[in-house]
């Protein structure tokens, strides 16, 4: 299993007038290539076959009248071609690719004398500098203030300092969540999202060195709870605990917040699997899910909107955040086959005392404790 290689944290920011119409401007414009290239492989659907490289090779001149900043174009055009090679694993028909209605750029992030980003720039960790574009293709750089929670303070502190000195690049993308006007004119309610290099996110946040035991553990990741079982090395069981999710999996609830209160049960989650001495953790492996939910979806069951958004949001994204958190703790997580966990889990559960979802838990972490004892 492979951890990511970078992980995005998102910082909001607000800003009106001037600056408002700059960072619009240069979205609207980011927007149209976007429309552009999708129109062009719609006409051409061998471009969708491309490399990357090629991809944007060919398309970067047929842009550059729209956009003319080659680091803004390619940021874009990798939206379209990702989103494109998405299209083609699923196998879903190119002809009825659609955009939502979202308004963003973006640039790559730059090692040496770009520190960091050459477009979009971290000056501190409470202002970012940010390159636009008005109406005449002229560019004026603009700074937003950003507003930084505390737990990634030290992170951002730590990447501006790196940035500052050559040491490292970081994508960037800046989002429009929301516009209107006010009494000061144009308002833009926005987001700052950056690419930041796991590796230097273990760095600042790590806060176990080593696990206290060799104990492992299976969690099953559910709608609205997060069920976990603690094994010996010997798959005998010694503890296991719910997290419930209930105030996070409301549809009525803000994506944001949402994501902040399951944040906060993960790491609880964590904290509590540290304490039990546990070193590896498994979990249902997300691409087998995700196959099976694509399944479903395509032979017309569970296609519900309300179940549809709880999968999306939940099963997979949870699964790669407990991922990519787990080091923080020090211990790792194996993936393991999701098949009949569920039934399996009943009739365990049922011997052993246990909910279906404990049951499932425990099937899982069986299985990780099987990988872990293969020769």
């Amino acid at each position: 299993m492979e951890l990511p290689r970078y992980i995005t944290i998102s910082l909001e920011f607000h800003t009106d007038d001037e600056e408002a119409r700059a960072v619009l401007t240069t979205a609207w414009f980011s927007k149209l290539v976007a429309h552009r290239a999708l129109r062009l492989v719609k006409e051409n659907e061998v471009l969708a076959d491309l490399s990357e490289y090629k991809f944007l090779k060919v398309m970067r001149s047929k842009c550059y009248d729209i956009l003319p900043n080659r680091r803004y174009v390619d940021g874009m055009l990798k939206l379209i071609y990702s989103t494109l090679k998405s299209a083609r694993a699923l196998r879903v028909d190119i002809e009825k690719v659609e955009l939502k209605q979202w308004l963003l750029f973006q640039s790559d992030g730059e090692r040496g004398y770009a520190r960091g980003n050459m477009n979009i720039r971290l000056i501190n960790t409470h202002h970012v500098r940010v390159l636009t574009l008005d109406y005449d293709r002229k560019t004026r750089y603009v700074e937003l203030k950003l507003a930084i929670p505390k737990g990634w303070r030290k992170l951002v502190e730590v990447l501006v300092e790196k940035a500052t000195k050559g040491l490292i690049g970081y994508p960037a993308r800046i989002i429009v969540k929301d516009y209107g006007i006010g009494k000061r004119g144009l308002h833009i309610h926005g987001e700052l999202q950056i690419m930041i290099p796991y590796s230097l996110y273990l760095e600042v946040m790590r806060r176990y060195d080593k696990p206290r035991g060799n104990n492992v553990a299976g969690v099953d990741v559910n709608v609205d709870r997060l069920d976990a079982v603690v094994i010996d090395i010997y798959g005998n069981l010694l503890s296991y605990k719910t997290f419930w999710l209930k105030n996070s999996t409301f549809m009525g609830v803000r994506r944001k917040r949402s994501w902040s209160l399951i944040g906060e049960q993960i790491h609880a989650l964590l904290k509590w699997l540290y304490s039990q001495g546990v070193s590896v953790i498994g979990l249902e492996n997300p691409e087998i899910i995700g196959y099976l939910r694509y399944y479903w979806i395509r032979n017309g069951e569970r296609k519900g909107r309300k179940w549809n958004w709880k999968v999306s949001m939940f099963r997979n994204s949870i699964i790669e955040k407990i991922t990519w958190k787990a080091p923080l703790y020090s211990m790792k997580t194996i993936y393991v086959n999701p098949r009949n966990t569920s039934k399996e889990g009943e009739k365990i559960g049922k011997r052993l005392g246990l909910d279906r979802h404990l049951g499932s838990a425990y099937i899982i972490a069986k299985r990780a404790l099987k990988y872990l004892q293969r020769p």
